[in-house]
């Protein structure tokens, strides 16, 4: 049968890997909400881009709307200047026709400049969508890793729960119940392995005489931090 520094390391062991797949489970939570926001962005950016071109599509809309209102007003300037009483009236039609005219054109020129946008966005949405699809595709790989993980981390733990039991039996019944007793009060935190002549929980030099004792599979504690010691090798 092994001695208690053996038994101790293995339990040692145990319980940290016992506590590192607790902490896997507790964080897991958060890689699905950082996934779930990276396809959230994808989904927003693909979504997005579609109501651009809508909006693009609509304003064209409405500024070829706005050039033929325009036309209409221009014909009837235009007809209206035949008919001007006076040279003032006349120059007032003048100064309204050159003003129509002048939006027409600047109409027209939003109107090319959106068109030409709109051909280009047109043509990138396809990869938009692309893009999109992939997350979704990307996500469900990662819903199904990620599960399989957290089967993975209970089988794990299950088993170890089992070693760490059986190991425990195997205790001397004085050492088992100054374990349990530093169990209750420290959990993960009671026992620490020694290399050399420093307890690697807190880095406190132990004495010579208590590395000796380690040797002779005494029970020792830390004076520091407390803790069950064993040695390394």
């Amino acid at each position: 049968m092994p001695g208690p520094a053996v038994i101790l390391k293995e339990l040692h062991r145990l319980r940290s890997h016992i506590a590192e797949l607790d902490e896997k489970v507790t964080l897991a939570p958060n890689r699905v909400a950082v996934a779930q926001k990276k396809l959230a962005a994808q989904e927003d950016a693909f979504i997005q881009a579609k109501e651009y071109l809508k909006r693009l599509v609509l304003s064209i809309r409405e500024k070829e709307g706005s050039v033929k209102a325009t036309q209409t007003q221009l014909a009837k300037y235009e007809k209206q200047l035949d008919g001007a009483a006076n040279k003032k009236e006349y120059d007032t039609l003048q100064a309204e026709i050159a003003q129509e005219k002048k939006h027409i054109a600047k109409l027209e020129d939003e109107i090319l400049a959106a068109m030409g946008e709109n051909e280009e966005k047109t043509a990138q949405l396809p990869e938009a969508e692309k893009i999109s699809l992939k997350a979704h595709a990307d996500f469900a790989q990662f819903e199904k890793d990620h599960q399989e993980k957290l089967e993975r981390f209970a089988q794990e733990k299950t088993r170890a729960l089992g070693e760490l039991q059986a190991t425990e039996a195997t205790l001397p019944a004085d050492i088992h119940v100054q374990y349990d007793r530093l169990l209750l009060a420290k959990g993960i935190d009671a026992l620490s392995g020694v290399k050399g002549r420093i307890c690697m929980a807190c880095y406190t030099e132990i004495t010579a005489q208590m590395l000796s004792e380690l040797k002779r599979e005494l029970t020792m504690l830390c004076k520091n931090c407390g803790r069950m010691l064993y040695l390394e090798a």
